[in-house]
């Protein structure tokens, strides 16, 4: 018989916060690829390699955090979270790179 232990309160809100970015990365991938379909990005390599870049750095931002979501231990957890977030951040900062390039264009 195996022995279930139960998550400490630390792993509880890693799992809730890597669970927000998961969501999070999840509705910008969304976003990423309707975006991809707008005339102006097709028609600009720099808005093209842009969408490329924001869409690999959100997929690992989501991959990174449900590895979080599925790790036990407070210490991998954490650097998990940490690095998904991260990554979170930076995909926000070349998607408002883009938003800005296409507006002021």
């Amino acid at each position: 018989m195996t022995e279930v232990s139960e998550l400490t309160p630390h792993e509880a809100n890693y799992n809730l916060i890597a669970a927000a970015i998961a969501t999070a990365a999840a509705t910008m991938l969304t976003l990423l690829t309707t975006l991809g379909t707008v005339d102006i990005v097709s028609r600009s390599s720099l808005l093209k390699g842009l969408l490329e870049a924001e869409l690999l750095v959100i997929e690992f931002s989501l991959i990174v955090s449900v590895i979080a979501l599925l790790r036990r231990g407070h210490a991998e957890k954490r650097k998990l979270v940490l690095g998904a977030a991260f990554l979170l951040i930076f995909g926000t900062l070349l998607l408002w790179l883009s938003a800005t390039t296409i507006i002021f264009g």
